[in-house]
């Protein structure tokens, strides 16, 4: 032991002890060293760094400053471990008419609008720049939001009355061979807006059932030579042959027979006839000249194409009065009058 102590304690003892304590020393330094790259756009520089360090520390340590809302990212070149610096800049959006400022680091137009809280333009929308590419310093995107609304409404076409002449029909009679059936169409309107703004109306129709033509028979029939009697009115004629009628196998008996132009009218509920009762079917519009108020009636088509059936004489009207008309047969609906028209009809005198 002595000997040891002498020897560390001589000059050549203390040199080899120096030596290895240095040696220790520098071994465990470059363990906790490395070298680190920091890139700040065209700037690189490397500095030595304790692996300890941030990355914030190692910034500041090569003589770059980040602001708040600066970035980074770690990598490596060439197995050197690397600090990549992304500095924030401005661009402007003008999202729906309205512009404002964001920032925006490296990196796409998408990104940049995310990271903004910008909404991402939609199908329909119009961008100036596409979201793919890369964002840019003193950038203008321009967004203009696009809204379709569509509206569909279905419309009455209503049917045409076409009038052609009939040479068996006698002259000044008219007659309707076909009821006139009204259709519809679906009307579609399409309106474009803008930011908010109305630029654009488009409409299409399209035809869900056809309208039928109404056909009105017009005679031209020169009239006969038949003797007519005075007390029925210009448009009726009065048969004195057979007094009996056979309805559904039963055999009734009438007075009288008319013959004339009938035609059909409706009424609101609840309107009442020109005796007072309210208006119903069964009950019919006259001449209370020719046939009297309460007379028992039987109506049908001279052609048999139709049969009102039995009646009442309980209401009136000018074209009664006038001899336009024979009879006016109340129909419940309008659809029931035009289906029936006009056309000449026999009217039973029963009673």
């Amino acid at each position: 032991m002595s000997k040891t102590a002498d020897f560390i304690r001589s000059r050549k003892g203390a040199s080899l002890l120096l030596a290895g304590a240095t040696l220790v020393s520098s071994i465990f330094i470059s363990s906790n060293l490395s070298a680190v790259k920091v890139i700040d756009g065209e700037k690189t520089k490397t500095v030595v760094s304790t692996r300890s360090a941030t990355p914030v520390e190692i910034i500041h340590q090569a003589g770059f400053a980040l602001s708040d809302n600066d970035a980074y990212s770690i990598t490596s070149i060439d197995t050197v471990k690397a600090i990549k610096i992304f500095r924030t800049f401005d661009l402007t959006v003008v999202d729906g008419g309205e512009s404002k400022t964001i920032s925006a680091v490296d990196g796409t137009v998408e990104q940049a609008l995310v990271n903004a809280g910008v909404s991402l333009p939609d199908e329909d929308d119009v961008i100036n720049v596409s979201l793919d590419s890369e964002a840019e310093e003193n950038m203008t995107v321009k967004i203009d939001r696009v809204k379709y609304v569509t509206d569909t409404v279905t419309k009455t076409v209503k049917y045409k009355t076409v009038t052609k002449n009939d040479s068996t029909l006698a002259s000044g009679k008219t007659k309707v061979s076909v009821a006139g059936v009204n259709g519809s169409k679906k009307v579609t309107t399409v309106k474009k807006y803008v930011n908010g703004k109305l630029v654009d109306t488009k409409k299409t129709e399209k035809v869900t059932k056809k309208a039928v033509d109404e056909v009105v028979l017009k005679g031209t029939k020169k009239a006969s030579s038949s003797k007519k009697s005075s007390n029925t009115g210009s448009k009726a004629s009065v048969d004195t042959g057979s007094k009996t009628i056979t309805v559904n196998g039963r055999t009734i008996s009438y007075k009288k027979v008319l013959t004339g132009s009938g035609t059909a009218y409706t009424a609101s509920a609840g309107a009442r006839t020109s005796t007072g009762k309210v208006a119903r079917e069964g009950l019919v519009a006259v001449n209370p000249k020719i046939i009297p108020y309460g007379t028992r009636l039987y109506i049908t088509t001279t052609d048999g194409s139709w049969t009102y059936g039995y009646a009442v004489a309980a209401d009136t009207g000018g074209a009664l009065r006038s001899g336009s008309a024979l009879v006016d047969l109340y129909y419940s609906s309008e659809s029931k009058c035009r289906q029936f028209g006009r056309r000449q009809v026999k009217v039973y005198i029963l009673d």
